[in-house]
């Protein structure tokens, strides 16, 4: 994933999409709202990108506090993506909407043939390696909604059970048709989109922090959080030669990527982090269960 967007931005682009998805818990506030607690989503992102990140994957859903992951559909490791979720059907898996790919010499191509998506492709039919990239090549409205359908059709085809959208890199969050898109899909798929249901998403935002830090800094942003639904975001990864060997086409991208993203693996599986949230009764929440919240509050 590409460096994220600047933080006002996307706390703008939050604030817009939690009004205009019409308050996606209601009617009735949702059950996190009720209370007191302290509860926390921990998505990860990019599982299917790679074996080393499928391998964290389930390591983050075994042993650690990971609470939901999202599948790139169109990634070359999808498939054993797809076998891990329906052996471990306990994890709580979304899609991890796609109209870009970021690694020098390892690229993937839409789900659907790209010659009816060329809009959205480069001249060797692979996707943008960034947004300003995508942006500019003029993308058709309707095939990045023909693609996104693709992706999430492909899911269901393979069994999956998905419980979120989310979005990778900044791409489908630049303009707000892209998103009348992506809104359009989650209603009628009947799913909640990350970053939409009210998490505050930006307090455990631990994305640049050096590989050295990051257990660390987690540990303090938990021991201060106050009451209210939080979203952590990490990119499971593993020290291995196929992840050194990633590396991001965007000049803001982060530099030996493989460090951050196995340090979030240690992060989030430290026995440190546990016994803070244990002490601190925080409850980790995936989707699943806000969709779950949801119906009870229509019933």
């Amino acid at each position: 994933m590409a460096a994220e967007s600047p933080r006002w931005k996307r706390s703008v682009i939050a604030l817009g999409l939690g009004l205009l998805l019409g308050l996606w818990l209601l009617p009735g506030s949702p059950l996190w709202a009720q209370d007191q607690a302290i509860k926390l989503v921990v998505r990860g992102d990019d599982m299917g990108m790679t074996h080393s990140a499928n391998e964290a994957f389930e390591l983050a859903f075994n042993r650690g506090i990971i609470t939901s992951g999202g599948l790139i559909v169109p990634s070359p490791w999808f498939e054993d993506a797809v076998r891990r979720s329906l052996e471990h059907p306990d994890w709580s898996v979304g899609i991890h909407l796609c109209v870009n790919a970021e690694w020098k010499n390892y690229r993937w191509r839409p789900v659907l043939p790209y010659n009816l998506v060329s809009s959205l492709v480069d001249k060797d039919g692979f996707f943008y390696p960034s947004a300003q990239a995508f942006l500019a090549a003029g993308p058709k409205l309707d095939e990045i909604e023909k693609e996104l359908r693709a992706q999430i059709d492909r899911a269901l085809a393979c069994g999956l059970k998905p419980d979120y959208l989310d979005t990778h890199m900044d791409s489908l969050e630049s303009k707000e048709e892209y998103l009348t898109i992506v809104r359009k899909l989650a209603k009628e798929y009947n799913l909640p989109v990350s970053g939409w249901c009210g998490e505050d998403r930006e307090f455990f935002d631990i994305y640049n922090v050096a590989p050295e830090e990051k257990e660390k800094v987690l540990i303090e942003k938990l021991k201060s959080a106050k009451p209210g639904l939080y979203l952590l975001v990490v990119h499971p990864g593993l020290d291995t030669p196929e992840e050194r060997a990633l590396i991001d086409q965007n000049p803001d991208g982060l530099k030996n990527v493989y460090r951050y993203r196995s340090a979030e693996v240690r992060a989030i599986t430290s026995p440190k982090v546990k016994k803070v949230i244990n002490k601190r009764k925080i409850k980790l929440v995936s989707y699943r269960e806000l969709k779950a919240e949801r119906r009870a509050a229509l019933n």
